[in-house]
């Protein structure tokens, strides 16, 4: 998930105004137990910079808080300045700038980490080159190479399930970055052994992601098509069902899209499960997303070999 640029510099402001009014008056702080703090010395004073409670929402301050406290700083330390001249001579002072940026530098590396453990799926990004994209883009070889690295990491059984499923997510990210509809690397393979991590995994956090990035598919294959059929009737997780059905909807759209004498088996098939299928749930599931008379004529029109 991306860091809120604008959550981030009102965070950085704030400590770095904190620290400056702070250092200037106390030596010494008492630390409670349930507080994290940094020290820091200037000119052979203690500085403790006690870190920002933070909330839930991807670890960022509200900002209309922040905006509260960064004012109510600033005027602290407007009226510190002309009661004390000598502080801004230490504000100014070039060890002390290096020393404050050093604590935000570590602030900053420390959210990004935690951002990083709490989501290890897209961990990739942060070791992705800052012109991945650009070399993507301009460097077919290279654009090339990628995909063919990606691919054998899914593949690899030596490797751990979430890189193997990190790989398919950069994979993906690649093939949005070039603007194509497909790749010769992203084939059926890839699909079918992250569907296996998912269905031999205890973990039903991983087990969500793995089938969220398979539905994505765009790749047209039957056996996707039954994947997702029994994930359907079989599951007990109802979020998962509803994945699964939407797997089965966009392999329909995907068909009509390319145009694929697929579109007719795909579409008997899934006016098969709405309409024939005994189980309560499977019947709910694809009511949701197909019960519309559009869509079910849409349906009828291809399953009759129409186009």
């Amino acid at each position: 998930m991306p860091i809120n640029k604008g959550s981030v510099a009102i965070v950085i402001a704030t400590i770095a105004i904190a620290i400056s009014c702070y250092g200037t008056f106390f030596a010494k702080h008492v630390v409670t137990p349930h507080t994290k703090q940094t020290t820091i010395q200037q000119n052979g004073s203690e500085i403790v910079v006690t870190n920002i409670p933070l909330n839930s929402d991807y670890n960022e301050l509200s900002i209309d808080l922040l905006n509260k406290k960064i004012t109510a700083l600033e005027l602290q330390l407007a009226n510190l300045q002309i009661q004390n001249p000598a502080f801004a001579e230490a504000a100014n002072n070039d060890d002390f700038k290096e020393l404050v940026l050093a604590v935000l530098n570590e602030k900053e590396q420390q959210e990004i980490e935690d951002i990083r453990k709490s989501n290890p799926l897209y961990d990739f990004y942060a070791e992705l080159p800052k012109d991945y994209e650009l070399r993507l883009k301009s460097e077919p070889a290279y654009a090339n190479n990628m995909a063919v690295q990606l691919r054998e990491r899914i593949l690899d059984q030596n490797a751990s399930d979430i890189d193997r499923l990190a790989a398919l997510a950069q994979l993906q990210m690649n093939l949005y970055i070039l603007n194509q509809a497909n790749l010769p690397e992203y084939d059926y393979e890839v699909f079918k052994n992250v569907l296996d991590l998912a269905d031999n995994s205890h973990d039903d956090k991983f087990k969500i992601q793995a089938i969220e990035i398979t539905t994505q598919s765009p790749v047209l294959d039957h056996r996707l098509a039954e994947r997702f059929t029994a994930l359907l009737e079989q599951d007990s997780n109802d979020y998962i069902r509803r994945l699964a059905g939407q797997g089965l909807v966009t392999q329909f759209y995907q068909a009509q899209s390319e145009r694929s004498a697929y579109s007719q088996q795909i579409a008997q098939h899934i006016l098969s499960l709405y309409q024939d299928s005994a189980d309560t749930n499977v019947y709910s599931v694809l009511n949701e997303m197909i019960g519309n008379e559009n869509m079910l004529a849409e349906l009828q029109k291809y399953a009759d070999g129409g186009r």
